[in-house]
């Protein structure tokens, strides 16, 4: 139940602060125009396709622990570093997107009020941001009033989703949500390969390659909500901040386009000796812990 509902608001968290940080305000007189309202509802489209092919938070922890593996605290941002983020937009946006995340592997773990902290700094981080609506404190506490009742959280979340939407009126803090996109990207595919990587060795090999190949086929199914991701922030090429993190994603489309695209086309012939090991994702594992430690370091 725990793990459902947390999934839920993870889930809800990305779609919900992406949303509210589309409006903002001074754009009025722009939004009037027919150009404007099409080039709006283009982007919104993008976004919303990213987050449909974006695997759900909790699906490649939840598959690996059904294997027994224990739960690893190393892997998800800490807390600490929460503070220095909110004074620096770039680093706040980046980090709301890697904490979200983080919740959904929490979630996996049924860790609920190590969530539940990782919440409460989204909703520091998104006020920041100017963007708090989208988690304001009287949805969250009751969200966590109604931790043990699936129906109620649902219209819980509906709220959310709705109140957001709401606001939707302008693109003048559109870069943000093409920010929280990549850092709620970029944190799920280094939790997923880092799992893979630092999985027990105590099996044969073997034996090891079967549990794991699953959950390698996961991470390389991936690639579509890149492709989608850089779609958005080609958009928003135009800011700053932007055009940086469009060379680091262009880097993993590099390796997903080269060394993957192989296995990708072994996995549809459905190659009978083809064996998925973590070294087939040796490239992509340093490559997305490179880009996501230049997101955390405060």
């Amino acid at each position: 139940m725990k793990l459902t509902q947390l999934r839920a608001l993870s889930l809800s968290l990305i779609i919900g602060i992406v949303i509210t940080s589309c409006g903002g305000g001074g754009s009025e007189k722009a939004s009037e125009g027919a150009e404007f309202d099409e080039a709006k509802s283009q982007i919104i489209s993008e976004i919303d396709a990213v987050i449909k092919d974006l695997p759900p938070p909790s699906e490649v922890p939840y598959l690996l622990m059904a294997t027994g593996s224990d739960y690893n605290p190393n892997l998800i941002n800490p807390l600490d570093n929460s503070e220095s983020y909110a004074s620096n937009v770039t680093k706040a946006a980046l980090n709301l997107g890697v904490y979200t995340s983080d919740i959904g592997y929490l979630a996996s773990y049924e860790k609920t009020q190590e969530s539940l902290d990782y919440v409460s700094s989204c909703q520091k981080l998104a006020e920041a941001l100017g963007v708090a609506s989208a988690m304001d404190l009287e949805l969250m506490s009751r969200f966590e009033r109604n931790l043990n009742n699936k129906d109620s959280l649902r219209v819980v979340v509906d709220e959310i989703l709705n109140r957001t939407g709401d606001r939707l009126d302008a693109l003048d803090q559109m870069h943000i949500a093409g920010l929280v996109l990549t850092g709620t990207y970029i944190e799920g595919l280094y939790i997923s390969t880092q799992l893979i990587a630092t999985y027990p060795e105590d099996l044969p090999a073997e034996a090891r390659n079967l549990i794991l190949e699953p959950l390698i086929k996961i991470v390389i199914d991936q690639k579509p909500a890149l492709d989608d991701l850089l779609t958005v922030m080609n958009s928003l090429a135009s800011n700053a901040e932007i055009a940086d993190l469009i060379g680091d994603l262009n880097s993993l489309k590099t390796i997903y386009d080269g060394e993957l695209a192989e296995v990708v086309q072994q996995i549809a012939d459905n190659t009978g000796d083809l064996v998925l090991t973590a070294e087939i994702l040796a490239n992509l594992t340093a490559e997305a812990e490179r880009i996501r430690n230049s997101f955390t370091n405060s």
